[in-house]
């Protein structure tokens, strides 16, 4: 019994992955336009179309309005997605994670920095730049974690295992996250952080702030997650109690 053909756009786009993958296609280049690649391969560009969303679901390229289609990675990525039973498990990642410390400097926040974390502007802050991995993975996120200056240590026992941070405050400075705030919006990565992704410059990311404060309402930590598109997402099963009424 003959095996089926494989469909035409899927030739394509294994052949373009190939090519991405030797380095023809460089992460940040543009792809030839569509009506070119049609020509080329003799096909319509109804099946290039088909073979580039076929690329796109791999994450190996992005397709934007007045830039073209973009090469964001040189090999497929494969989404992690982090499954929520409560809504605590939205601030931490899967215990298989880690994170890997890259730099440590003591800055003073500017009207900027004080906006986001929330503070005064001129306080001293540690931060601690890292990027979360997971085995066999493409990098899941760079992390920029904020934490006061006078706790800058903690940032030796980052990584360690996957203990996250604010835990590692509460065992070091007994500093107890009762007020946890999270916050996601959309961004684009800069140009070291894409590197350092493997994605090229300005690809967009899903930006989650996470805020803990103790008791005594002081901000401990704050840390700035930063997901390459398509590399990571949240799952959340909700259930409507009977009587109750959805949100329009």
């Amino acid at each position: 019994m003959s095996s089926l053909p494989i469909p035409r756009y899927r030739e394509i786009a294994d052949r373009i992955q190939g090519e991405i993958a030797s380095g023809k296609w460089p992460v940040g280049e543009k792809l030839a336009p569509e009506q070119v690649l049609a020509s080329e391969y003799d096909v319509s560009r109804f099946t290039i179309r088909e073979a580039m969303s076929r690329l796109e679901e791999s994450g190996l390229i992005s397709r934007q309005r007045r830039r073209g289609t973009i090469v964001t990675a040189q090999h497929p990525v494969e989404q992690m997605v982090q499954k929520l039973g409560s809504m605590d498990e939205l601030l931490q990642y899967a215990p298989q994670t880690r994170l890997k410390p890259i730099r440590t400097t003591i800055v003073e926040a500017d009207v900027a920095l004080a906006q986001m974390l929330p503070c005064s502007v001129g306080t001293p802050w540690a931060r601690i730049e890292t990027i979360r991995l997971e085995a066999k993975r493409s990098p899941v996120c760079w992390s920029d974690i904020y934490v006061p200056a006078e706790f800058a240590e903690v940032a030796e026992r980052i990584g360690k295992d996957s203990t996250p941070v604010f835990q590692l405050m509460e065992q070091l400075h007994g500093m107890q996250a009762v007020d946890i705030n999270a916050e996601l919006f959309a961004g684009s990565l800069s140009q070291r952080k894409a590197e350092a992704l493997d994605v090229a410059p300005g690809s967009p990311a899903l930006i989650i702030v996470r805020r803990y404060r103790d008791r005594t309402g002081r901000l401990f930590e704050v840390s700035v997650s930063e997901h390459p598109a398509g590399r990571f997402s949240y799952s959340v099963d909700l259930k409507r109690k009977e009587g109750s009424l959805a949100a329009p």
